[in-house]
């Protein structure tokens, strides 16, 4: 690669990072081990500057009242202004100048930090093929445990994995082959042929990795010694409040993580209790042909009545009636995404299919949910709302915990029309939720408030008592 390459890859990773869109640098090429380096640097310096630049907004904050004369806040405020611009400014360009002289060799990487923790814990995790051993989920509120569940599990990518739960006295088996999902109760058995992880996102490795990655501010607290491991301790943050996690210095790979709620009163600790890293793991482990057989044997050795249910079909796009241009919505899908499932969803309240892509990361992904029926639901409370064609559009980077199946934060936009209803769900801060709904509109999405939609004539759903 030429110097002038490296210097055009990472200058577009700076804008691309700068107008909070995924960097076009993994879209075109692949990034080897020493670049995802530097990016990560490059990441780095700008959670630093995050950081600083909250820093001197409070330092620069004004009294609310009392403070003076209005205009010598206002000309307070605009030199403050000036001056944080510049100092940004500042800040980007030194940075850019370290990470070029050292992409170009001027520099010896060893000025650089000697090794990223959140880089080390991703390419881990990258490495990682399969594991297997014991977590547990505590719930607590005011420093009292108020709910507390115990998971034995193997797990091997791509989402395959048997998960037996101890809860409440009760078990549970959750066994997936990467294509559906078997989940045996006490009285009754379903399979879900649409969603083979979603019983998974709650404890996964894979998915504390994904949060620490998608973190605005990553710091260090120092060391301690968790299941007889030395780990490290990191406090991590998405916006306001943080969160802390456990990383085996050995591994690179999380043993713990602590989410604090922000009233600080409740906290939700996923913790592995054993866990071992790429054991050989028996397919048969994996429930996926002859499923009913072994249902059979298991219905009569416990000589239980037990119910079989089947829940979200698969289906072919042929199956799909909607007035929405599916052929336009994947021609502007970036080209590692790949149709993974086609759901026919006869048991959801609000949508009927569900078009499944995923990335080539595993933590990249797109379901398209389709409704001809639209539905009268709430918004995120932090959602921004917009006009596009003939009706509305909701686009949320951060929402939480959409429709109780996509546990913490994901990217959503969801267009309604007079017609059919589009809610397109992705990971954290990704701006492809959006922009496929403005590719397939032809229209760019104009900001606006509720009052001003409803000014505008755009009628809004409305449920049928009864209904």
């Amino acid at each position: 690669m030429t110097d002038s390459r490296k210097k055009d890859l990472l200058s577009d990773f700076i804008d691309d990072l700068n107008k909070e869109r995924k960097p076009r640098a993994y879209h075109t090429s692949q990034v080897d081990e020493e670049t995802e380096k530097l990016f990560e640097t490059v990441r780095a310096v700008r959670r630093t500057q995050s950081t600083r630049e909250d820093e001197e907004r409070k330092e620069n904050s004004l009294p609310a009242a009392g403070g003076g004369r209005a205009g010598d806040r206002s000309q307070q405020k605009g030199k403050s202004s000036l001056a944080w611009r510049f100092k940004k400014s500042a800040l980007v360009a030194a940075a850019a100048l370290i990470i070029f002289a050292a992409f170009l060799g001027v520099m010896d990487m060893e000025f650089l930090p000697r090794q990223n923790i959140v880089h080390a814990v991703v390419r881990a995790y990258e490495d990682l093929e399969s594991y297997a051993g014991t977590a547990e989920i505590r719930s607590k509120s005011n420093g009292e445990v108020d709910y507390q569940e115990t998971i034995e599990i193997t797990y091997q990518k791509p989402w395959k994995y048997r998960a037996v739960h101890q809860f409440d006295g009760r078990e549970v088996k959750n066994i997936s082959d990467g294509e559906r999902l078997v989940s045996i109760y006490p009285h009754d058995i379903t399979v879900d042929n649409v969603f083979p992880e979603k019983e998974l996102w709650r404890y996964h490795i894979g998915n504390q990795v994904w949060e620490l990655k998608g973190a605005e501010e990553v710091r260090e607290l120092g060391e301690e010694t968790l299941l007889d491991r030395q780990a490290l301790v990191l406090e991590y943050r998405y916006t306001d409040y943080y969160h802390r996690m456990w990383i085996d210095k050995e591994t690179n790979l999380p043993l713990r993580k602590e989410l604090i709620h922000h009233d600080g009163t409740s906290t939700l600790v996923v913790e592995f209790k054993e866990i071992e890293i790429n054991p050989q793991v028996d397919p048969e482990l994996f429930l996926h042909e002859g499923l009913e057989n072994r249902e059979e044997t298991m219905i009569l050795e416990q000589e239980k009545e037990w119910e079989y249910e089947e829940i979200n079909h698969r289906g072919s796009l042929e199956e799909i009636k909607t007035p929405v241009n599916l052929d336009k919505l994947k021609e502007n899908l970036p080209s590692h995404f790949e149709l993974f499932a086609v759901g026919i969803l006869e048991q959801n309240p609000f949508y009927d299919y569900v078009l499944r892509f995923r990335g080539e990361q595993e933590m990249d992904f797109l379901d398209v949910y389709l409704s001809s029926s639209p539905g009268n639901r709430a918004f995120f409370s932090d959602s921004q709302l917009g006009k596009l064609g003939e009706g509305y559009v909701e686009v949320n980077k951060g929402a939480w915990n959409v429709m109780d199946l996509y546990t913490g934060n994901s990217s959503i936009a969801r267009w309604v029309t007079p017609e059919f209803e589009v809610f397109l769900v992705a990971n954290r801060g990704s701006n492809l939720p959006l922009n496929l709904l403005e590719k397939v509109s032809g229209e760019e999405m104009e900001k606006a408030t509720l009052p001003q939609l409803k000014r505008e004539g755009i009628e809004f759903p409305v449920n049928k008592e009864g209904h």
